[in-house]
């Protein structure tokens, strides 16, 4: 559609555009696009008058009675639209008196005119251009992309490290783990399901008739058991007939429905859980399990290999988003609590070995932002500059204020 163009391209632009009552906002970033499901662009970044920023979602129509007749008014998924963005151009800030767009809560949302950004001949104003051109990204952003890669794992060992200190390392590196697990609209239920069945809960639930040399019998009666244990306290499936408890503390996880591919829906990924489960039985818990799977390891893709489990449940590329995003920050927590230098150092060590993970719809919005802004950003490789681009879009794309800011090519880490 040409108006979603359109406002695609004027991303960075700056260009003022003027809501029905008067008031001018330029585009600092024009937000990811949504999708079928929802706005159409999340978490864009617009400038008012008096240098104010404001982050929200936008919903782009021809008309501005559109709104209403897509329904948006009563939708709760359009609840965090902050502007309606329409081809309607205005008259000295003004326009035809007519009922202003509200969203499900009954908030109005600002009517925002871009008939600007559409030429006399109904094409894009704004040309889209390619960023610097550079044939190897990797020397000309790598220290940077370095940089900020490990600024944003110092974040996370920082936020790991308070669930370290307030449900152990065991609780916190079960629910990180299960957060990766989950499909994006997921993963507060997967963490909620770590608690309502947590290892100091699941470590005496192991069968006592297996013995962890019995080989694929003896795994798959684990998993098989394992997998009752999270099928009921997910809300999938019964209470077994063997469970010391009749019920668990909290309520059910609230799932979501995956709308893409049927890896992604919770039960499968509750199935992948499962084998992580056994491995805990037989490992002594998910931090023996990491710590053993670290210990023996050469490069940070053994490390991987240690989550690849059932024959293709965990793959190579969420086994390698789970040791990046979970395993390796709540060890880094964990030796910072202790004050254990070696672990630390290991920790820091396998991140930035850790080989490329698959691309994302973030990482990819973010990389063709840095190009709009003169940085072609090629294929990297490396989990290490992967997560710098992602964090260059969280904490400069998002915040552009508090962005400017940030010293860039600091070392959030030391070596």
């Amino acid at each position: 559609m040409v108006l979603h163009e359109a406002w695609r391209r004027a991303d960075g632009s700056r260009v003022p555009l003027s809501t029905a009552d008067g008031k001018q906002y330029r585009v600092l970033y024009s937000g990811m696009p949504g999708g079928s499901y929802g706005p159409d662009f999340r978490d864009a970044v617009l400038e008012s008058d008096d240098g104010s920023e404001v982050v929200g979602d936008v919903e782009v129509h021809r008309e501005p009675g559109d709104w209403f007749v897509h329904g948006h008014d009563t939708d709760p998924k359009y609840g965090r639209v902050t502007f309606h963005a329409v081809a309607t151009k205005l008259a000295n800030g003004s326009s035809t008196p007519r009922a202003a767009a509200v969203n499900s809560l009954g908030f109005e949302v600002a009517e925002l005119s871009i008939g600007q950004l559409i030429d006399d001949h109904g094409e894009p104003t704004f040309k889209i251009s390619g960023g610097a051109s550079t044939d190897d990204a990797e020397s000309s952003l790598g220290d940077w992309l370095d940089a900020m890669g490990d600024e944003r794992f110092a974040l996370k060992i920082s936020s790991m490290r308070t669930d370290v200190e307030r449900f152990g390392p065991d609780l916190a590196l079960q629910m990180a783990i299960f957060e990766c697990l989950g499909y994006p609209r997921n993963r507060g239920a997967f963490r909620h399901l770590a608690k309502r069945l947590p290892w100091a809960f699941l470590a005496g639930l192991a069968p006592l008739d297996t013995d962890a040399n019995d080989g694929r019998d003896g795994e798959s009666r684990l998993v098989a058991r394992a997998a009752k244990l999270l099928s009921w306290a997910a809300g999938f499936g019964e209470r077994p007939r063997w469970s010391p408890v009749r019920r668990l503390a909290g309520d059910v996880p609230s799932w979501t429905g995956a709308a893409g591919r049927p890896s992604n829906r919770p039960e499968a990924r509750l199935a992948a859980a499962a084998y992580l489960v056994a491995a805990w039985w037989c490992g002594g818990g998910p931090l023996r399990h990491a710590l053993n799977a670290i210990g023996d390891a050469e490069r940070s893709s053994n490390v991987r290999g240690r989550y690849c489990v059932g024959d293709g449940a965990l793959g190579v590329g969420r086994a390698g988003e789970i040791v990046v995003n979970a395993v390796l920050p709540v060890l880094a927590a964990w030796a910072e609590v202790g004050r254990d230098d070696a672990l630390y150092a290991n920790a820091l060590s396998f991140f930035r070995d850790h080989p490329s993970l698959p691309s994302n719809s973030v990482y990819e919005e973010a990389k063709q932002i840095l190009a709009r802004r003169g940085f072609r950003v090629g294929r990297l490789r490396g989990a290490r500059r992967q997560q710098g681009v992602m964090h260059i879009y969280r904490s400069m794309l998002l915040r552009p204020r508090a962005a400017r800011q940030l010293h860039l090519g600091h070392r959030a880490l030391s070596s």
